[in-house]
């Protein structure tokens, strides 16, 4: 059994419609490889390929090798199963490895304007919110052009 999450661009579906929705896209009938992000969403890809540095795939093309894989095991080291569509990513991961994945997650979900739920706990949904996010550059060019003016 492995603790799973879901991210998924906000706008694919609403909070109230969630469950039939997941119903629908967990039957993974899409005319697509459920293993690579070739037709996803350019937030999913870098979501994506972000999240791999930290728990890379047991598979797909960019799965690890059996030595990797030996490797990291070895070592206590995280990978994780992925299961990607359109505008999706469900990731499961050992629930030795749960809360390193949340942790993750939610910063990366952040960054990329993405929405989490949490299917392995109550499916809590968290969502990006509205306004975007600041650049830490522009954070920092409007604090030094605020404090230069007094």
């Amino acid at each position: 059994m492995s603790y799973d999450i879901l991210i998924f661009e906000p706008d694919a579906v609403t909070d109230e419609d969630f469950p039939q929705w997941w119903e629908q896209v967990s039957r993974w009938e899409e005319p697509r490889d459920y293993y690579t992000t070739e037709g996803s969403t350019p937030a999913i890809r870098s979501f994506y390929r972000d999240l791999i540095c930290a728990f890379p795939p047991l598979n797909g093309p960019d799965a690890l090798s059996e030595e990797e894989l030996e490797e990291r095991e070895d070592k206590g080291l995280p990978v994780a199963d992925y299961t990607i569509g359109a505008d999706y990513i469900y990731i499961g991961v050992g629930w030795s490895d749960a809360n390193a994945l949340e942790t993750t997650v939610g910063e990366l979900a952040w960054t990329h304007r993405l929405a989490v739920a949490y299917v392995s706990d109550e499916e809590t949904i968290v969502r990006p919110p509205e306004q975007p996010v600041q650049s830490a550059s522009s954070v920092r060019v409007d604090y030094v052009v605020q404090h230069s003016m007094r």
